[in-house]
């Protein structure tokens, strides 16, 4: 048996270091001269359960400016979306919804309104494979924010002595997975503020009641990385990128030049699911965004098979296709995040048929082949 689990999923890394990089001649971006551009980097591991890191290129007299937009509207925009899309968080309106009896509103932040039409979009988009109501499931498995503790005690019915060696009942799968129709849910805004209605599905086992619960953590990172992205811009900061986790990128401009890379852009490498330390694939980008998910980013395994975190919608257990990791680039880093764990559920077929019908997102995608993979990618970069 084998688990690999880390605080923070590093499914793409960036190829470089924030440094200042000169060669004796001016250096121009997008009709802005960035040749004396200093850079600034910070990072919190107080959010997502992960850490978030914001790095920028600014002109050396706007570097307390930035200090205090980091201190103040991006560490506001981290607790916040990470609070309220949490599932165990206080003041979480995830966790109201899921504490909601079966088909009952509940009231809910913008925030939140925003990130569940996301969901929404890209649950109807990807024909259910992207899928936010899995949270039961999720948990069953054993891959929900309480199993990343210390505590191992055991909490609920369908709780197992060890959850890395032990597969949870099948009565548990189904009943689960009877709960978790996302099209159920009703999202909406009235006279002002929003609400979302729960299900009204009920399942019991053993005589306990279960009702329809909520997971956006395959949102959530992606979302407020947007919204990060967006208040730089606001603030006339053009230069730098959005890192929450290692899977969900936003990019601004790149300041410096890099090799391979047209002006502006930034090169991003992604992991191969099979050597480890190793990428298979290089993208160039600039005012875009970056989503990557894979079997091999959290999972155990029992008796040679890999269980991971992504959920298949229509089992209610991991998902077993052959694409081993999927990248999705993309103007929206939520969407890049839903599409990406999408493609992985689906399989290179229906992955393909999917990224053919989005407009403005690119893909690469490692699809098994014998003992090791194929890369395949519409999106600009290089193959490794």
């Amino acid at each position: 048996m084998e688990k690999k689990r880390t605080k923070a999923a590093v499914a793409a890394i960036l190829a470089i270091v924030l440094a200042v990089v000169l060669v004796g001649c001016s250096l121009v971006v997008d009709g802005v001269d960035v040749t004396s551009y200093t850079s600034a980097q910070y990072t919190t591991y107080d959010y997502f359960n992960t850490y978030s890191t914001v790095a920028c290129y600014m002109p050396a007299d706007r570097k307390d400016e930035f200090a205090g937009l980091w201190e103040g509207e991006i560490t506001d925009l981290l607790r916040q979306v990470s609070g309220l899309l949490s599932s165990d968080g206080e003041d979480s309106d995830v966790r109201a919804f899921n504490e909601a009896a079966a088909g009952e509103t509940v009231r809910i932040d913008k925030v939140t309104y925003d990130a569940l039409l996301l969901a929404k979009r890209a649950y109807d988009e990807t024909d259910g494979a992207f899928n936010p109501a899995l949270a039961l499931s999720v948990d069953l498995w054993g891959f929900s924010p309480r199993f990343n503790e210390d505590d191992d005690s055991l909490t609920k019915p369908y709780d197992r002595e060890d959850f890395r060696t032990q597969l949870p009942d099948e009565k548990y799968v189904e009943a689960f997975l009877s709960v978790s129709d996302f099209s159920q849910t009703d999202v909406y805004e009235e006279d002002g503020e929003y609400f979302v209605a729960k299900s009204s599905s009920v399942v019991v086992v053993d005589g306990t009641e279960y009702t329809q619960q909520l997971d956006l953590s395959g949102i959530g990172k992606g979302y407020c990385a947007d919204l990060i992205a967006a208040a730089m811009k606001e603030n006339g900061f053009d230069f730098g990128y959005v890192n929450i986790g290692g899977s969900s990128l936003r990019m601004l401009k790149n300041a410096r030049k890099e090799s391979g890379a047209e002006l502006g852009e930034w090169t991003v490498s992604v992991l191969s699911p099979t050597k480890d330390g190793e990428s298979y694939f290089k993208a160039y980008l600039k005012d875009e965004s970056l989503a990557t998910s894979g079997s091999y980013q959290q999972y155990y395994e029992i008796g040679g098979v890999r269980y991971s975190h992504i959920l298949d919608p229509a089992t209610g257990a991991p998902y077993d296709s052959d694409v081993l990791t999927a990248s999705v680039y993309g103007e929206n880093a939520a969407l890049c995040d839903a599409y990406s764990t999408a493609f992985c559920v689906l399989g290179k077929e229906k992955a393909l048929a999917l990224a053919n019908k989005l407009d403005g997102y690119t893909y690469t995608m490692a699809v098994k082949s014998g003992d090791g993979f194929v890369t395949l990618t519409d999106a600009d970069g290089k193959i490794l």
